[in-house]
């Protein structure tokens, strides 16, 4: 018997114990002093510190409630945001059944897929729709979403784009975003009430979001290294050389 390889082993069960108990503990007294906290996720960050996660909110929180971190922390040893590595994390994920291709304009081919909810007037979308032609075995189906309230003539100019001829609409949808080109005023059965309904039960606020095959959903434009990036991820294939 290895009395020493045991006695190891038992100090290690032992100090994994008092941990989980810890963590359970903070977990109760957090939820009794601040409900709101229900359903989060909590987990040892940092010497007397817990995360605390909860949809796309990170928070850090001390062993004696008694203070509140919200806002990016660095690990200066490593180099690292321990806030933007939750957030990485815990992105939400989303039923990709509740999303219909039909209701989309398609773009490209390829073995992997990208679902984009855009709104045809908002500046980030156009900025992405220039990423979005670099990309190389990729499906990407995109939802019109027009945001009224930001943008009052966007569903007016989504509806005329959708209504052209099916095989028109992904040069109609570019022709607009990328050169300003005014699509002819057409109106015809569209899906951008469906589009929107569907964005509210997803949470999507803001526009783009992008849904990846895994169903990760992230808002707001990222780099294009970063969409190749996480389309590795989702799928599980080799990013595509350009």
């Amino acid at each position: 018997m290895n009395l020493k390889a045991n006695t190891l082993a038992l100090a290690l069960l032992l100090s994994c114990g008092v941990a989980i108990a810890g963590e359970s503990d903070f977990a109760a007294r957090l939820l009794k002093k601040f409900p709101t906290t229900a359903g989060a996720k909590v987990k040892p960050a940092f010497p007397g510190f817990y995360s605390v996660v909860k949809g796309s909110e990170v928070l850090f929180i001390n062993d004696e409630l008694s203070i509140l971190i919200n806002g990016e922390v660095v690990d200066l040893s490593a180099n690292k945001s321990l806030t933007g590595e939750l957030k990485q994390a815990n992105r939400p994920k989303v039923d990709l059944s509740l999303l219909n291709p039909a209701d989309a304009i398609a773009f490209g081919s390829g073995t992997r897929t990208l679902y984009v909810f855009s709104d045809p007037d908002c500046p980030h979308c156009r900025a992405l729709e220039v990423d979005l032609k670099q990309l190389r075995d990729t499906r990407v189906y995109v939802f019109p979403f027009p945001l009224t309230g930001l943008h009052p003539r966007a569903a007016e100019v989504a509806e005329s784009i959708w209504c052209a001829e099916p095989a028109s609409r992904p040069a109609a949808w570019q022709a607009y975003l990328l050169l300003g080109t005014e699509p002819s005023p057409r109106r015809c059965d569209n899906p951008l009430a469906r589009n929107l309904a569907i964005g509210q039960t997803m949470q999507i606020n803001g526009t783009p979001a992008l849904i990846f095959a895994d169903g990760t959903l992230v808002p707001g434009r990222i780099p294009l290294a970063a969409i190749e990036a996480q389309l590795q991820a989702s799928s599980g294939a080799k990013v595509s050389k350009k």
